[in-house]
Parts: C-alpha cells; structure tokens; sequence
C-alpha cells in the first residue's frame, strides 16, 4: 500500500511540474513585420508593441501573413496582430540554464 501511494505521490509531483513548465500566458497587441524574400534568404523582423519584452522560452506568433506571389522585390511592411506566449519561470529558468551549459560546451570545445 505505501508503495501505491508513493507512486501515485510521485506521479501526481511529475504531472504538476510538467503542467507548470508547459504553463505560458498570452498576450496579444498589434505589431509591424518587415519582410524580404531574396532568392535563397528570407529575412522578417517585427516592430513588437511598447512594453513587451522577449525572454528565452518565450515565442512569438505573427497572426496575419502578407498576399505575397514569389520574391517580394524589397522589404515589405505591413501591420500584424501578434501574440506573445510567456514562458513559465520553469522553463525559462531551465532553458537559461542548458543555453550556458551549451555555449560553455562550444567554447571549450578543442
């Protein structure tokens, strides 16, 4: 029996902080998007709302895309609604950490 509840104890501390490192909020403005398509590069930047700052584990959406047929001859600039999904501390926490784990690997690599 204690290993039944230990196990089920365990499971339910797993699920609660698998549920807590998947956990984002939202947050939606308005942004502008420059776009260049050239013959092997696609370059796109985007204007976020005053306010809003990116941190690792965050992602970004860019909600509508341009009617575009082929190369775009220059940048394009449109408005886009965007979405900011917030990473959980968790998992900002452990990206920040494996990123050091691999640049330290990369630098001291012979």
């Amino acid at each position: 029996m204690r290993k039944l509840i230990g196990t089920a104890l365990l499971f339910a501390a797993g699920y609660g902080l698998w549920r807590w490192f998947e956990s984002e909020t939202l947050i939606e403005g308005q942004g502008t998007v420059h776009l260049q398509s050239e013959h092997e590069h696609l370059h796109l930047h985007v204007d976020l709302p005053i306010g809003w700052q990116i941190e690792p584990g965050d992602t970004v959406e860019i909600v509508d895309l341009p009617n575009l047929q082929g190369y775009t001859q220059g940048e394009v600039v449109y408005n886009s609604p965007v979405r900011l999904l917030k990473a959980s501390w968790l998992r900002r926490t452990l990206i920040k950490r494996s990123s050091l784990v691999e640049v330290n690997e990369l630098v001291e690599h012979p």
